[in-house]
């Protein structure tokens, strides 16, 4: 069994199984107004927002009466028209406002977190949720390209941690939502780059979430787990065919004995017309509408689900044996107080 884009898995036997309906079912139940201090409507920050997950989210959190930050790179230009896409809910009577931010730059980074602290003094949820793949064989790719991966999707959420950490950690608590992948968990030959960057953001969400424990912070992932129909797909194409395009002859010469490989790559980089991405962001909401500490630690949604949850749950099992013998273990698990 293999597993592609976003965790699409391919059996032979059958195409896709259906979304659990249990787990869809039980937070659906547990959606809910969100919370925030003093009731006040609590304030979101979202990052990648032009377009799939993030701008369903930025609606989805915007329609719960939450105050958005609905946050993309280049909001003036190429996603210009995103963006007014957005501002025009907040016409409608919902509290949403488009702010640039490129995680692939701390000034930007920074500019825009301000920003939204200085509008809402406070942020109570961010969804870091700006990502990117560059396909390809790992050999293929130059150390940039295979780097771009982690630059956006590693390196651009550690930049949100450390912008947003001292604010949440002034207020007393908050909580992160990290998108990240099923093939956060399992490993897919042409990917390697993007699931390189997912196995390396969960990590880092995992020992934030233990290490932001003390100062009442929750930290959550979630793992979508389907060719969810979003921009991904026709960018990664993108990226793979500007990736070859800067290859020189001879670089380009360690293509050819991959070229059933990538012959496949571009056949299955295409969205499941079956999957509806709103599944994942109504999650999220419903999520982060949970009684604050009673969070999972991972929420996997998607077809797939039945495939990624026995993972988590044997690394869960791992991660509390190892935590349990830990000199500072007292620090490490989250002890919500009020805020």
């Amino acid at each position: 069994m293999t597993v592609n884009d976003e965790g699409r898995l391919r059996t032979g036997a059958s195409r896709r199984v259906l979304l659990q309906a249990g787990m869809a079912a039980g937070l659906m139940v547990m959606a809910r107004p969100l919370r925030a201090q003093a009731a006040q409507p609590p304030v979101v920050v979202i990052t990648g927002t032009s377009s799939g997950f993030g701008r369903l989210m930025a609606e989805g959190f915007a329609r719960q009466g939450a105050w958005v930050f609905a946050t993309m790179r280049d909001a003036g230009g190429r996603n210009a028209p995103a963006a007014r896409e957005l501002a025009a809910l907040a016409e409608d009577g919902l509290s949403l406002e488009v702010v640039e931010i490129d995680v692939l730059s701390d000034a930007s980074v920074a500019a825009g977190i301000s920003r939204a602290v200085a509008a809402a003094g406070r942020i109570d949820v961010l969804v870091s949720n700006a990502g990117i793949v560059v396909p390809g064989p790992v050999e293929v790719q130059t150390p940039a390209w295979f780097g771009a991966n982690l630059e956006t999707n590693l390196n651009g959420a550690l930049r949100l941690y450390r912008e947003v950490l001292p604010q949440m950690r002034a207020q007393r608590g908050g909580t992160i939502i990290q998108m990240s992948s099923a093939l956060g968990r399992a490993i897919d030959p042409m990917l390697g780059g993007y699931c390189a960057s997912k196995l390396a953001v969960e990590a880092a969400a995992d020992a934030l979430a233990y290490e932001a424990a003390a100062s009442n912070i929750e930290v959550v992932v979630v793992q979508p787990a389907g060719a969810y129909p979003t921009q991904l797909q026709a960018n990664a194409v993108r990226h793979w065919e500007r990736m070859l395009g800067e290859l020189p002859d001879a670089e380009r010469a360690r293509t050819e004995p991959y070229a059933r490989h990538i012959e496949a790559m571009l056949a299955d980089l295409v969205p499941d017309p079956e999957l509806d991405p709103k599944e994942v962001s109504d999650a999220v909401v419903a999520l982060a509408a949970m009684e604050f500490g009673g969070r999972p630690s991972r929420l996997t949604v998607g077809p797939y689900r039945d495939g990624i949850d026995p993972v988590n749950a044997a690394h869960e099992q791992l991660q509390t044996q190892m935590i349990s013998h830990n000199r500072i273990a007292d620090l490490l698990t989250l002890r919500p107080q009020p805020r």
